[in-house]
């Protein structure tokens, strides 16, 4: 028995600072992986808030924007059709999607169509645009950007800063677009409608179609 001690305790004493080297990482290992488990637990709470914040947040959004589209942005609303477009592939300018819903006239008439705004705003843009031709811009008071685009000319006295009312008129449906000012018939007679809403101060889009199918119906 005192035999066996004696080897090992030789053993030790030849091999100690590689003994000891592992009894010190095991040691920093076993409070390493208590650290990185509350590190975990903390990433993970953090995480779940942010998604909770950010599901409020859009609860927030969609009550506002019902609150707040009020009117269709057009007013014979028995003579057009549309279809859920957004986003679909876009080439023109480059490879893009599609960040609204076109609104297409039976008739195809240009300049007769009244378009009018879907909420209460104030004109934030207003003029060409190399993609969407003659569009106007409109501003909420929750933040949201309207955009109306490819229109055949303006009503009358519509202004950058101008307060607007839902259901005024803004304009008129046309082929506004895709080439220098004043470009008209790239493409059909049509209203694209777009709705914006910044997120780290960058501009995205929303999907239109299932508020305008609501609207309508409604």
């Amino acid at each position: 028995m005192q035999a066996a001690a004696v080897v090992v305790k030789n053993v030790f004493r030849r091999h100690r600072k590689q003994y000891i080297g592992l009894i010190i990482l095991s040691a920093f290992l076993l409070l390493l992986s208590g650290g990185f488990s509350r590190y975990i637990k903390k990433v993970s709470g953090e995480i779940k808030l942010k998604t909770q914040m950010e599901e409020e947040l859009q609860r927030k959004e969609v009550k506002a924007l019902i609150e707040e589209f009020r009117c269709f942005p057009l007013r014979d609303t028995k003579e057009f059709y549309y279809e859920n477009g957004y986003g679909t592939a876009r080439t023109y300018g480059g490879k893009r999607k599609h960040e609204g819903i076109d609104l297409i006239p039976k008739d195809g008439k240009e300049n007769v169509h009244p378009v009018v705004s879907a909420s209460d705003g104030i004109v934030e843009q207003i003029g060409w645009l190399k993609l969407g031709g003659y569009r106007v811009g409109i501003r909420s008071e929750t933040g949201f950007y309207y955009y109306y685009a490819h229109l055949a000319s303006y009503a009358k006295g519509l202004r950058k800063g101008k307060k607007i009312r839902s259901g005024e008129l803004l304009g008129y449906m046309g082929s506004t677009g895709y080439g220098t000012e004043g470009t008209r018939g790239k493409f059909v007679c049509h209203l694209h409608f777009g709705i914006y809403r910044q997120v780290e101060e960058k501009e995205k889009s929303l999907n239109p179609y299932y508020l305008l199918r609501f609207k309508e119906n409604g």
